[in-house]
């Protein structure tokens, strides 16, 4: 029972063999041991400078355990490793094609709406031009008729004026 629980805990954590950790654990180990091994590299050309011998002796020894582990861990898991690089060129490679896909679509889309705006552009211009020459014409046309107007209203009340100035005279 517990075996087959170690199994199925084993299969969610992306290991499906007979392994004891997953190989999410076996990546993070790897990428830790290349960590410690790119220190180490720093930590010799430093020690090379101090002129420490010993210590360079100490950390050579170290750097070929973690060169060995690194290779065991690359051998014993190489197939998975592969599957893994395999499988994300696969994702980057379908990634890539739908956004050239996608580009192209975007580009006619874009040329669409850049067309349209354009329409909408041109159009909204005719409207302002004929709207405002329709106001042109109707401010023209008000102010004619307010000046005939006021002409009327002028000659009216001169006429008025001219009668009554008659009339008064008439009576005086």
């Amino acid at each position: 029972m517990e075996k087959n629980m170690t199994r199925e805990k084993q299969y969610h954590c992306g290991s499906s063999n007979e392994r004891s950790i997953s190989l999410i654990e076996v990546k993070e180990i790897h990428q830790h041991l290349l960590n410690q091994h790119a220190d180490i590299s720093d930590e010799i050309a430093n020690v090379v400078e101090q002129n420490d011998y010993v210590k360079l002796a100490h950390l050579l020894v170290t750097r070929s355990k973690i060169e060995t582990a690194i290779n065991e861990i690359e051998s014993a898991y190489q197939s998975e490793f592969y599957n893994q690089i395999e499988r994300n060129y696969r994702i980057s490679n379908t990634l890539k094609n739908a956004a050239e896909k996608m580009e192209s679509k975007g580009e006619d889309m874009l040329l669409k709406v850049t067309s349209n705006l354009e329409k909408l552009n041109d159009s909204t211009h005719t409207m302002i031009t004929i709207a405002t020459g329709l106001s042109k014409r109707t401010i023209s046309k008000g102010n004619q008729l307010g000046h005939e107007a006021g002409r009327l209203l002028i000659n009216k009340t001169s006429e008025g004026l001219s009668r009554l100035a008659t009339i008064i005279q008439k009576r005086s």
